[in-house]
């Protein structure tokens, strides 16, 4: 059962906010209520976990079944599970940027040289070694 598009903003915006507004506003929305709420308690961790697994099974089965609305549900639901997880153990979501970043810097850096030492391959036929540093995968450690 598909639902019906949402109405449109009542601040005159049209379409969605942008992605980075949009996890920003809900990570500070969520780390001041984190704040208030002080420290958790296991309780609070074990029901953490167990929304974070239910709606990561949500997406999985949105995905399995092909239902896209229920893929952008569950993981608008999955995000502010984690996010909430992050704000329960006072990490900061910029460190879950900046190892994102990271990665994908590393990832990067990873095609790069792959590419560089394919089209070098042809030039130098002479070479026994070619390049021993050579990566053999760009998958993002």
């Amino acid at each position: 059962m598909t639902r019906p598009p949402p109405p449109p903003p009542a601040d005159g915006r049209s379409g969605p906010p942008d992605a980075r507004q949009a996890v920003e506003a809900l990570w500070q929305a969520l780390s001041r209520d984190a704040a208030l709420a002080g420290p958790p308690g296991e309780r609070d961790i074990h029901r953490l976990a167990r929304a974070f697994g239910m709606h990561g099974e949500q997406c999985l089965v949105g995905l399995i079944a092909d239902d896209k609305g229920q893929l952008i549900r569950e993981s608008a639901h999955l995000l502010t599970c984690l996010m909430r997880i992050w704000a329960a153990r006072d990490l900061s979501a910029g460190a879950v940027w900046t190892e994102l970043d990271r990665r994908t810097q590393v990832g990067e850096l990873l095609v790069m040289l792959n590419t560089a030492s394919r089209r070098r391959a042809g030039r130098s036929p002479g070479r026994a070694l070619g390049r021993p540093w050579k990566i053999q995968s760009t998958k993002l450690p």
